[in-house]
């Protein structure tokens, strides 16, 4: 029901205003899409993660790299998991996840991490799937895996 109001208000404002015929509206955009924007990331282990999104990659790419790396100008990204990739082949790109964030399996100091649940939310709706997902071979943990579906 909510959805429908905003849907009904956004098209009352878009029959009166057009933001993509504004000049802010394209500098605004130019630098939420750049590539010059400084990747923030998490220290997992031996590597560093960054969840990024751009004009290429709309929904996201959860990546890392080493900390060699991410001093260079240009750090090497090894992709963990393609957002939009996921997108396209879950159900014919029918649900539109989004990315929520990761939760780290914390094993302890010595241990080399491998583990996250990661959470992905149809549409950006403010409930989240929960699924066990493997760094090291880059998929979703199927046998015996942690899971909690969307609420």
């Amino acid at each position: 029901k909510s959805l429908e109001w905003v849907k009904e208000q956004n098209s009352k404002l878009s029959k009166r205003w057009n933001p993509h015929e504004e000049e802010l509206y394209d500098r605004v955009l130019k630098i939420l899409d750049s590539k010059d924007k400084i990747p923030y990331v998490w220290k997992r282990g031996q590597y560093y993660y960054n969840f990024w999104n751009d004009a290429d990659h709309v929904r996201g790419l959860y990546r890392r790299t080493t900390l060699e790396s991410y001093r260079k100008e240009e750090p090497d990204w090894e992709t963990v998991f393609d957002l939009d990739a996921y997108n396209e082949n879950d159900q014919g790109g029918e649900n539109k996840w989004v990315w929520k964030g990761t939760t780290l399996l914390d094993e302890g100091p010595d241990v080399e991490p491998r583990i996250v649940l990661m959470k992905l939310s149809k549409g950006g709706a403010d409930a989240v799937v929960i699924r066990e997902f493997d760094l090291l071979t880059k998929q979703f943990v199927d046998e015996d895996a942690f899971y909690i579906a969307e609420a």
